[in-house]
């Protein structure tokens, strides 16, 4: 199921595998970052709220997150430091989460915070 697509980004679930696939746009990206043509970042469900919790703050953190689930980890750190392709994938993140809550295959859930 597709879940969202951007101009370098793609970002899309499979229910059989339980995972959301994060990939480059091959046709899109510029020549000096060709190399990334091969970049697949692969999260699962059950993991996909510790990436979102930080897709708004710190690049150095969520590009750190993203490594686990990347094939090709080097490509990683060039995707998270060039300034087009972070924020296209931040804005993939949320994106794709709320394409996530509207199907149903995803939840929100309020937290207490504080106590009384």
């Amino acid at each position: 199921m597709l879940l969202t697509q951007g101009r370098y980004w793609r970002a899309s679930f499979s229910k059989g595998t339980g995972l959301i696939s994060l990939e480059m746009q091959r046709d899109t990206l510029p020549e000096e970052l060709r190399e990334l043509r091969e970049l697949r970042i692969e999260v699962p469900l059950s993991k996909w709220n510790r990436v979102v919790k930080y897709a708004r703050t710190d690049r150095k953190l969520l590009g750190g997150l993203l490594l686990d689930f990347a094939k090709r980890k080097d490509h990683v750190s060039v995707a998270v430091a060039n300034e087009k392709l972070f924020f296209e994938l931040q804005r993939t993140l949320v994106d794709s989460t709320v394409s996530l809550v509207e199907a149903g295959t995803l939840s929100l859930s309020a937290v207490e915070v504080g106590g009384s």
